[in-house]
């Protein structure tokens, strides 16, 4: 049962204003470094879809996906996730995807050479809509798309439409390392805190 006061409530309150506070910085970073001033693009920066894409291609940065053969085991990774998403349920329903939504973001035949093709040509580009088959957890494909632009505009991606006329995208960098000082600043001052 929880304590709902003493030594540790305190430390849950400093630890939630310190998260707080890094959100709020993030996407005020976010703004500062958009290429468009405009209220409405940047009210959408400000937006939860903006933080997991920044999330996930920092992610994808950490964890060294630059490799056509990097980028297919990631790929071979998500489709076992989906299996398994497949085979509960109940994390499916807590997710909000349904079984078809969940299986239609697993790489096939005819999609993961694709993807493996756009990475080989160019480190870090790919299909939009295999990047929304990585994202399907956390976001539709049409909010990936609404998020990439979004993006585009503000100088964090590049899109560019493929011979096959696909949406081929890759980061300029920025967004993952706004991400990263995020983390880190959060990090040192839940240290300086004495949370961590």
């Amino acid at each position: 049962m929880l304590e709902w006061n003493g030594d540790e409530l305190a430390l849950d309150i400093s630890l939630l204003e310190q998260v707080r506070a890094a959100r709020i910085g993030f996407s005020d970073r976010v703004c500062a470094a958009s290429q468009s001033t405009d209220d409405k693009h940047l009210a959408q920066l400000r937006s939860e879809p903006t933080y997991l894409m920044a999330e996930f291609l920092y992610s994808m940065k950490v964890f060294g996906i630059n490799t056509a053969e990097d980028i297919e085991r990631f790929a071979d990774l998500h489709n076992d996730y989906v299996v398994s998403l497949t085979r509960d349920p109940a994390k499916l329903q807590r997710l909000g995807l349904s079984q078809d939504r969940a299986l239609a973001s697993m790489f096939t035949a005819d999609t993961k050479p694709r993807l493996i093709q756009n990475w080989a040509e160019k480190s870090g580009a790919i299909d939009q809509s295999n990047l929304a088959r990585f994202l399907v957890a956390v976001m539709s494909s049409e909010t990936c798309r609404k998020t990439l632009i979004d993006f585009e505009t503000a100088g964090f991606m590049q899109r560019k439409r493929s011979p096959y006329g696909t949406m081929v995208v890759w980061s300029t960098g920025t967004i993952e390392e706004i991400f990263g000082e995020m983390l880190r600043d959060l990090r040192l001052s839940l240290q300086q805190l004495k949370i961590l």
